[in-house]
């Protein structure tokens, strides 16, 4: 059986991040952040914070196999979403052979298990349409160090866990960004973002056909 393939529709401008290597990764991230916030000294901020973001993408995503870092600017021409996409399957994650694999049993036994693990992420825990299948997301915000003299940013951090149908893998989506105080508004464009994604069996043609819509460059 081929390898299932999590795609996306996401409107708006998107990068997506090297991840060939260590050396290629840091490179990428160097040139997305230029291109997506301007090389001039006067936003040597705003692209520090870029980078950081999405070295906290890779070092999240280290705790598994990733599949694809993305980082938007806008949603819409003169709309600004700085959004980090991070997909990876989570390496300590694995099903015992009597759960079986279908998608609400994964999701029943992966809910069963937050519960006792982490009672703070289960508190948060609601199911969403996913692509194809069902989904579980949990959510949370934190204040952080933005880098600057203010008293930081509210981060919103979105975590999907998304069954593989007939296998007992499960794929990991999570959506970051410093729009923590638009909690709701967030979640729910996220929630949508998974909604109208594809598991399929197809390998993309480009870039552009794993992203689908919207503009995407590759760092």
């Amino acid at each position: 059986m081929s390898e299932r393939r999590l795609r996306f529709r996401l409107p708006g401008r998107w990068f997506s991040v090297d991840l060939s290597s260590a050396e290629a990764t840091t490179a990428s991230i160097r040139r997305i952040a230029a291109d997506a916030v301007g090389p001039t000294d006067q936003r040597a901020t705003e692209r520090a914070k870029v980078r950081r973001q999405l070295q906290e993408a890779v070092a999240a995503g280290a705790q598994g196999d990733v599949r694809a870092l993305m980082f938007s600017t806008e949603i819409a021409p003169g709309t600004p979403l700085p959004v980090t996409l991070l997909v990876f399957e989570p390496a300590d994650l694995r099903m015992s052979p009597a759960v079986g694999t279908a998608p609400d049993r994964v999701l029943k036994v992966m809910a069963e298990g937050l519960k006792q693990l982490d009672p703070v992420a289960h508190a948060s825990v609601v199911e969403v349409r996913g692509p194809g299948v069902p989904a579980l997301r949990t959510h949370r915000v934190e204040l952080v160090d933005d880098g600057t003299e203010s008293d930081g940013i509210l981060r919103l951090i979105a975590d999907y866990w998304i069954p593989v149908p007939e296998t007992k893998r499960v794929l990991m989506v999570r959506f970051s960004t410093p729009l923590g105080e638009l909690e709701n508004v967030m979640c729910a464009l996220f929630d949508e973002f998974i909604a109208v994604a594809v598991l399929s069996d197809e390998k993309p043609e480009s870039l552009r056909d794993q992203l689908l819509a919207g503009s995407s460059r590759r760092g």
